[in-house]
């Protein structure tokens, strides 16, 4: 019943026969394409936090260390000591594999955050006092945030498109982010 012109993976066309007239009825599928997934890279970090420092230091604490306190020799007695230490180390802090996506605003740096944070502080305060002073220096760290957003903007996008291999791609893709 169904006859496909087009390979799978493309837009396909059924053509619909029911034999009981001179018309056909036609079924397009149109394909719309994978979602495009962020770029993302793997790398590997200890695991370190409260209760693993926790569980290093009393492993330390409930070693005998008799190797190391009963030499003389402090090149005989290095060995041991470093092989006692980085054992308690790598069972306490093991390694953990860690996906970071791609930062997609790179331009916002901590003083941009900072900054931000500061004009939010700002703008609760003056939610709470009516002060003309106080409005008026909202009104022009505001202006002057949003002059320092749009040049790091720029900034990075030239960055982008300087160090692109295909400008108008990379282009296109700031433009639609």
């Amino acid at each position: 019943m169904f006859s496909s012109t087009h390979p799978p993976l493309e837009n396909t066309i059924y053509t619909l026969s029911y034999g009981l007239s001179d018309h056909d009825t036609q079924l397009l599928i149109l394909n719309t394409g994978q979602k495009m997934e962020k770029e993302c890279h793997t790398y590997t970090k200890r695991k370190i936090y409260k209760y693993t420092i926790a569980d290093f230091q009393l492993k330390l604490s409930h070693e005998t260390w008799e190797t190391v306190f009963d030499g003389n020799d402090i090149n005989k007695i290095f060995n041991p000591f470093l092989n006692i230490f980085l054992r308690i180390y790598y069972s306490s802090f093991p390694l953990i594999q860690v996906k970071s996506k791609m930062n997609q605003n790179s331009w916002v740096t901590p003083g941009i955050i900072t900054s931000c944070k500061y004009k939010r502080e700002l703008y609760k305060e003056l939610q709470i006092n009516n002060n003309a002073t106080l409005a008026s220096y909202y009104g022009n760290y505001t202006k002057i945030l949003s002059i320092v957003i749009r040049k790091a903007k720029i900034i990075e996008h030239d960055k982008l498109i300087l160090n692109s291999h295909n400008k108008v791609k990379t282009t296109w893709g700031i433009i639609n982010k």
